[in-house]
């Protein structure tokens, strides 16, 4: 399936009092209950979604698009957006506030697998153990102070790629109105239907930020000032 990740733009402390330990992998960690878990994560994440996006509650009609290919789903995206089949108004809200809860709750069970038993990779869990960037994504921006912290640790110790929390960082710094740290983020330009690098404020920090975090040096980007990073 076509996951749909609602992107706004596509992750200190934790709840009460933060504190990251190193995870130490010879402590036996209920790896069959942690696959169960990612499982059910990933079908709540899109729970909602999926009626949204496809603009009908019909079941058996989700089902049907679901199963198209890829490309296919995504000419009927296109074809259905042009047409304006969407939901009710008052519908679509309501599954909202429901898939927002579902989020949060996700966010949540997911952060307390991870501090246990460390960042869900195919090399911990075997391969086609889901990804848990779309969830982590989806989480409301106001959580992130206290779930980065807790990613840059798997970061720093090998357990999880450093790119989804890179994205994750400067997608908060976009939210609070602050300019990008590790130059993730894009904007597009409606006027010229292009793509625009991302807007940094300082080259040397962000290359230095990346640097610590396993990340090579910025390529394309953008000097913007912090008075109008917000959006950039």
């Amino acid at each position: 399936m076509l996951r749909v990740m609602m992107i706004g733009a596509l992750i200190a402390s934790t709840i009460g009092c933060a504190t990251t330990q190193a995870i130490d992998e010879t402590v036996d960690c209920d790896l069959d209950a942690y696959r169960a878990v990612l499982d059910e994560i990933i079908e709540s994440d899109q729970r909602y979604r999926t009626q949204i996006s496809w603009g009908t509650t019909d079941a058996e009609e989700i089902a049907r698009l679901d199963s198209l290919p890829n490309d296919e789903q995504m000419a009927e995206h296109v074809r259905r957006n042009q047409e304006g089949i969407k939901l009710d108004k008052e519908l679509e809200d309501a599954l909202w506030v429901k898939q927002i809860e579902i989020d949060r709750a996700n966010t949540k069970r997911l952060m307390r697998w991870i501090e246990e038993c460390g960042w869900p990779s195919e090399e911990r869990l075997g391969e086609g153990t889901p990804s848990m960037v779309p969830v982590l994504i989806h989480m409301q921006m106001e959580e992130a102070t206290w779930v980065l912290p807790i990613l840059r640790e798997e970061v720093l110790n090998g357990r999880m790629p450093p790119r989804p929390y890179a994205s994750i960082y400067d997608r908060k710094q976009q939210h609070e109105g602050k300019p990008q740290l590790y130059g993730m983020m894009q904007a597009f330009d409606s006027k010229t239907r292009t793509i625009l690098a991302p807007a940094i404020h300082d080259l040397d920090a962000t290359n230095r930020a990346r640097a610590e975090i396993g990340m090579d040096p910025i390529e394309e980007y953008r000097i913007t000032d912090i008075a109008t990073a917000a959006g950039q």
